[in-house]
């Protein structure tokens, strides 16, 4: 049982930072483009190359942004599982709650000024959520059949 609550303080922590970066204008679409810019444009004037153009720039941004959706939902998933392991169906609880909060972080979301809310960003997030509880499951087995 103590174990179980410290990943239950884990997985609110987790889910606190998730709604706070939400609020934060630095996350914004618009943002992360002009850092990835900036990025990109100091590292090609570093090594004397033509610096890379928009579309570069925006397919960079957008990998990046979902990139942070999967793995950040996924972490959470990881996290609610270990939270609800001792119950039944953690790995379904865990991806439905996981999916449960993605969709209430997207409609929180639509409230922010610059930022959007988006099904497709549900749908990454809850697909972040079933590979890491995938591969959760499969380590989990294989480490059942080593005893």
């Amino acid at each position: 049982m103590r174990k179980r609550k410290w990943w239950i303080i884990a997985a609110i922590i987790w889910m606190m930072g998730i709604f706070c970066a939400t609020q934060l204008p630095y996350f914004t679409g618009e943002s992360t483009s002009k850092t990835i810019e900036k990025v990109v444009d100091t590292e090609h004037k570093s090594i004397d190359t033509p610096s890379a153009d928009h579309g570069v720039i925006k397919v960079l941004n957008f990998l990046i942004r979902k990139a942070t959706h999967f793995t950040a939902f996924g972490i959470l998933s990881l996290l609610l599982f270990k939270s609800l392991e001792t119950t039944r169906f953690p790995y379904i609880l865990a991806w439905c709650l996981t999916s449960l909060y993605a969709m209430s972080d997207e409609y929180h979301q639509s409230f922010m000024p610059g930022r959007t809310a988006t099904y497709k960003d549900v749908l990454i997030d809850a697909c972040g959520a079933l590979v890491v509880l995938t591969l959760a499951y499969l380590l989990g087995k294989r480490k059942k059949k080593a005893y």
